[in-house]
């Protein structure tokens, strides 16, 4: 009787420890199945991350070579006035110059009264 007391008591406790195994088990699998999943968010997000800073980079590189056309635009249209304007002073300077001579030549000095 006392072995029959003794085997219930020690199978009580061997089935308690299954139990309890078996409930840290379980609990075990659904901490990584939540894990597994908050994993797979956060990849998805780092993911989307990428994409959207990709996208970023895209949009602000096409605006600053939009920028960049622009100002070379404008930079090469003034430069095109300025050595215009450079052209045709060089070729009215002698005219200009001429007529100077001319009237300093041919003027009248204004405190001369003869």
């Amino acid at each position: 009787m006392l072995i029959t007391v003794l085997i219930t008591i020690v199978s009580v406790g061997i089935l308690s420890t299954l139990v309890y195994l078996v409930s840290t088990v379980r609990s075990l699998k659904d901490r990584l199945e939540t894990l597994a999943l908050e994993m797979v968010d956060f990849h998805t997000y780092v993911d989307n991350q990428e994409v959207n800073h990709a996208r970023e980079h895209d949009r602000f590189s096409d605006d600053v070579d939009l920028r960049f056309d622009r100002v070379h635009r404008k930079v090469g249209k003034n430069q095109e006035e300025v050595y215009q304007n450079l052209e045709r002073l060089e070729n009215k300077l002698p005219d200009t110059i001429r007529t100077v001579i001319g009237h300093i030549e041919f003027a009248r000095p204004l405190d001369n009264k003869k």
